[in-house]
């Protein structure tokens, strides 16, 4: 048994409320939810997290998030949806198997986004310019 959580459920040596699954990805409720439906979306192969996904893999992984989020708009006829990828534990990353968080959200639900920061607009074309150059732009 490995020591992945995810892993462990995918092989079905643990259980988990299964919503949607195919040859390479599974879909399942999550166990902390911060809203009813909280679903997980993950990679059937092990990758600590997105950086980890191949381009061959991340098509059909958000192929997997769009046909959950559609299934919890009709299902649960939620009003709206975050669809968020947590990578390395300052980010909030706990599991470290690639996963795809889909929370139903509505109206005044008191959920929370993140804060704002003031950011100028000199230091914003400096990080600018490094993200073009690190992607190669």
């Amino acid at each position: 048994m490995t020591d992945c959580i995810f892993c462990n459920i995918i092989s079905g040596e643990i259980p988990a409320i299964k919503v949607y699954e195919d040859k390479e990805t599974l879909a399942f409720l999550d166990i902390q939810p911060v809203s009813l439906g909280h679903t997980l979306v993950v990679p059937k192969r092990h990758s600590d997290n997105l950086a980890g996904v191949s381009p061959e893999e991340a098509g059909p992984l958000f192929e997997t998030v769009k046909k959950v989020a559609q299934a919890l708009t009709e299902a649960i006829e939620i009003e709206a949806y975050n669809v968020i990828v947590n990578v390395g534990s300052a980010a909030g990353q706990e599991i470290h198997h690639t996963h795809v968080h889909v929370i139903p959200r509505e109206a005044g639900d008191g959920l929370e986004t993140w804060p704002k920061i003031e950011v100028s607009e000199e230091q914003m074309n400096r990080a600018a310019e490094k993200i073009r150059l690190a992607a190669g732009m």
